[in-house]
C-alpha cells in the first residue's frame, strides 16, 4: 500500500448538479497525496460526462463504471482496489473543507489510531425538510481531541451514534484486517457498516473540527417520499435487524454488545413508529420475515403504542 496516501471512495449515482463540486472540493486538498476512485453506478445523467472531463485533467482520478447496483457494490469496489495507506468515503452531492486530510493525516500519523470522527455542517437543497443538527456534530459528548480506548469510545458511541461513514477516517487496512464491506441490496447499509466499524475500533479521536458539508435534497435516500422508496426504506432496516442478532453471536464483549442491542431497539422503534405512510397488512407481512419473534412483539409494542398516542393527541 502507498504510504500516506490518502483512497477517496466516490460512489456517483445521477449527481451531476453537485458533482463539480464535489470533485473540486478533493482536487483543492492542501494535502495532495491522493487518488480518487470516482464509480459511476448506472447514471443516466451527464455525471459520466463531467467524471471524464475531470479524468482528462487530473491524473489522480480513476473512474469504474457498473450497471446500477447500489451503493454497497460501489464503495466495496473502492475498497477492493484502494491503493492508499487511509481510505475515506465522500458523497457524490457532498463536499469537504480545504484543509480535511491535512489534518486528519497528522492526527493518524502522531496519534496511531484506528479512527478520527469529525463534525459537520447540513444545509438544505430546495427541500422543506427540518434539519437536525445534533446528528452531526457530538461536541455535548464527545471532548475534541482526546484519545478514547476501546471501552470509552463505545460507552460513548451509543449516545452519539452516527452511521454516515462520511463522517471519520481510517487506515485502509483496517478495514482489510477486519473484513469489513456494506452489505449489498438494501439502503440503509451505512447502519450495519459503521457499527462494525466501531466495534473493532481499540482507539479513537474525536475533534470538533466541521470538515464535511452534507447536502439535504429532496428524494435522495434519506428523505424519499415515494411510496416504494419508502418500502425498500422499511425492508432493509428489517434485514438490518437480522444482521444485527448475528452480530451478537460474534462480539459477545458487555460494551459491544450493549451498543448492538441499543441499535436493535432504535431500529425498532424506527420500523415501528416512522412508517404510517405504509399500509399496516404490508408491514405486518413483511415482520413475519424476521425470525427472532421477541422482536416482531416488540415492533407491534412500539406501533400500536404509537398509533395510540397519535389517536389520543387528535382527541385532545
Amino acid at each position: 500500500m502507498n504510504d500516506e496516501l490518502i483512497t477517496v471512495v466516490i460512489p456517483i449515482f445521477n449527481s451531476s448538479l453537485y458533482l463539480e463540486e464535489c470533485l473540486n472540493s478533493v482536487i483543492d486538498q492542501t494535502y495532495k497525496h491522493i487518488e480518487i476512485i470516482a464509480i459511476n453506478d448506472g447514471s443516466t445523467d451527464n455525471s459520466m460526462e463531467i467524471l471524464e472531463k475531470f479524468s482528462l485533467q487530473y491524473s489522480c482520478i480513476k473512474i469504474i463504471n457498473q450497471e446500477n447496483s447500489g451503493q454497497s457494490v460501489a464503495r466495496n469496489k473502492g475498497i477492493d482496489i484502494a491503493n492508499g495507506k487511509y481510505i475515506y468515503f465522500l458523497d457524490s452531492d457532498d463536499y469537504i473543507m480545504p484543509n480535511t486530510f491535512e489534518i486528519l493525516v497528522e492526527i493518524m500519523k502522531a496519534n496511531k489510531i484506528d479512527l478520527v470522527r469529525f463534525s459537520a455542517d447540513v444545509f438544505l437543497d430546495s427541500t422543506n425538510d427540518k434539519i437536525n443538527q445534533s446528528k452531526y456534530k457530538f461536541d455535548d459528548i464527545f471532548t475534541s481531541g482526546k484519545i478514547y480506548n476501546k471501552e470509552e469510545f463505545l460507552l460513548l458511541t451509543k449516545r452519539a451514534y452516527s452511521a454516515s461513514p462520511v463522517l471519520y477516517f481510517m487506515k485502509t487496512q483496517f478495514l482489510i484486517d477486519n473484513n469489513l464491506r456494506f452489505k449489498p441490496g438494501i439502503i440503509h447499509e451505512d447502519d450495519l457498516f459503521s457499527l462494525e466499524v466501531f466495534l473493532n475500533t481499540n482507539k479513537a479521536i474525536y475533534l470538533s473540527n466541521v470538515f464535511y458539508n452534507r447536502r439535504i435534497r429532496p428524494e435522495s435516500t434519506m428523505t424519499t417520499k415515494s411510496i416504494k422508496g419508502r418500502k425498500k426504506s422499511f425492508i432493509s432496516r428489517r434485514i438490518i435487524l437480522e444482521e444485527l442478532f448475528k452480530l451478537l453471536n460474534k462480539y459477545t464483549d458487555e460494551n459491544e454488545s450493549m451498543l448492538i442491542k441499543s441499535r436493535i431497539k432504535k431500529i425498532t422503534i424506527m420500523l415501528g413508529r416512522n412508517y404510517n405512510d405504509l399500509r399496516f397488512k404490508f408491514k405486518k407481512n413483511e415482520m413475519k420475515n424476521l425470525s427472532i419473534p421477541s422482536i416482531r412483539k416488540r415492533y407491534c409494542y412500539y406501533h400500536f403504542k404509537h398509533k395510540l398516542s397519535v389517536l389520543l393527541n387528535k382527541i385532545k
